[in-house]
């Protein structure tokens, strides 16, 4: 593994798009041909030194790539999008669309991402330390699906509408959520380990995706019907891998636990699961 580092220089008003700081898209290519690729901010386009400083040793091969980026960048968007191999740490604050139809490879960011965070995501692992956007893992505006696949884990709060038109993958949330956690969900798994928020499920219609409201929900729809009360099997063995696989330590506390099955959305023939552990 070869580590390439990147140092902003300042935070801009205007944004930078930079989807080609990503393994795959810089890989063979020498340090100077890297600081010499042009990005674009608003309407005109920058060389990446314009607003890194970078240092370090590129590798041949994609998966040997690893891209560190040494400090803030709210202002950057797009980093690691459709990648699908490699690894980026980035060492602060993220900007909108950070892993966004990444298909492989490891993002870590150890500060806050801004909105849609891990969009259409279909492999690889996203892994946030502080809190989440809104539109984490989601569907872009006009499309039918959102996550196929991978694993996003948040530490921290989601805004609103995580995961909305998830089909497959596992979304893990450390604390509370906003409103239309899964809305049109049709698939995959969530955990929310805080307060799942309002409207959670809403126009679900997926059978055998489910959202686990381990601490608590501060609604759930009218549309969504009882089913039963019990302690299931799945989620044990999903629990005891995120503890000992995922390194989320919570989870252990909750291998014992009751919940309560809601199935819905019924307002749309659905038959998808809502989770809410019991006590």
């Amino acid at each position: 593994m070869k580590t390439l580092v990147f140092t902003p220089k300042r935070i801009t008003k205007i944004p930078i798009e930079a989807e080609i700081i990503s393994p795959p898209r810089i890989s063979g290519k020498s340090l100077e041909d890297v600081k010499e690729i042009l990005v674009y901010q608003g309407n005109k386009r920058h060389r990446l030194t314009d607003f890194f400083t970078i240092e370090g040793k590129v590798a041949e091969n994609p998966s040997k790539v690893r891209i560190v980026i040494d400090d803030d960048i709210p202002h950057v968007k797009y980093v690691g999008a459709e990648m699908n191999t490699g690894e980026i740490l980035i060492r602060g604050d993220a900007g909108m669309h950070t892993g966004s139809q990444m298909a492989g490879g490891k993002i870590t960011i150890q500060g806050n991402v801004t909105d849609w965070a891990g969009a259409e995501m279909s492999g690889g692992l996203l892994k946030i330390e502080g809190n989440a956007g809104h539109q984490l893992g989601s569907a872009y505006r006009g499309s039918s699906e959102g996550m196929t696949g991978g694993v996003i884990i948040v530490d921290g709060k989601a805004g609103s509408e995580a995961a909305g038109f998830m089909r497959r993958g596992m979304l893990v949330i450390g604390e509370d959520t906003g409103p239309f956690t899964g809305v049109h969900m049709n698939g995959g798994e969530i955990f929310v380990f805080g307060k799942t928020g309002i409207r959670a499920g809403a126009q679900a219609r997926g059978n055998g995706g489910f959202i686990a409201c381990l601490g608590g929900i501060e609604e759930v729809l009218p549309t969504y019907r009882y089913d039963t009360t019990y302690s299931p099997v799945m989620m044990k063995l999903y629990l005891k891998e995120m503890a000992e696989k995922l390194g989320i330590k919570k989870a252990s506390k909750f291998k014992d636990t009751r919940f309560i099955r809601y199935r819905g959305d019924l307002a749309v023939g659905g038959n998808s699961e809502i989770l809410v552990a019991k006590g």
